[in-house]
């Protein structure tokens, strides 16, 4: 082999090797339009509405997944609230987004808020916390999603449903 083809073919297997998945790489992870319901009657300040999303490596990674892969760190990069019952965020001042997990070892994490409220916008962009690891919760692959809203006043009517969009960003190892 000439010292040209073996250069080609160095250089091709670098050029893989750059391509492939190398653990510790970061990922980012969509959720898109999760059913956030806060069930009525709802009272004047905190209502808690929660969603359960499971986290699935294999259909995000395609080939480069195996099973011994695990979250190391994951970060909340935006959260998205779009009201889902014509009523807007009409009577709304303040929310808050947590992460949890069914593991009771592993504590509850408040990741985005928004206060105040533009209750005439069509969607809401909470606030994240730089500062809020989610690699723990994460891991567990079933992770609670929790929105806790404030109300203003007290709504009888029935209940107040919105639509969660997540972009997370994972750390796989």
């Amino acid at each position: 082999m000439s010292e040209k083809a073996r250069n080609l073919v160095a250089i091709i297997i670098s050029a893989i090797l750059v391509v492939s998945y190398t653990p510790g790489q970061k990922h980012n992870y969509s959720v898109s339009n999760l059913d956030i319901s806060f069930s009525g009657p709802l009272f004047s300040g905190p209502n808690t509405g929660q969603a359960e999303i499971v986290l699935d490596l294999e259909e995000a990674l395609g080939e480069h997944y195996s099973e011994s892969m695990s979250i190391s760190e994951a970060y909340l990069k935006s959260a998205t609230v779009v009201s889902d019952d014509g009523l807007g965020f009409s009577n709304i001042s303040a929310f808050v987004l947590s992460f949890a997990s069914y593991n009771e070892a592993v504590l509850m994490q408040e990741a985005a808020v928004k206060n105040p409220i533009d209750q005439g916008s069509e969607s809401i962009i909470l606030d994240i916390s730089e500062d809020a690891e989610l690699g723990e919760i994460m891991d567990e692959r079933r992770v609670i999603v929790v929105l806790d809203a404030d109300l203003l006043e007290d709504y009888w009517d029935g209940d107040r449903n919105f639509k969660l969009n997540l972009e997370l960003e994972l750390t796989i190892k």
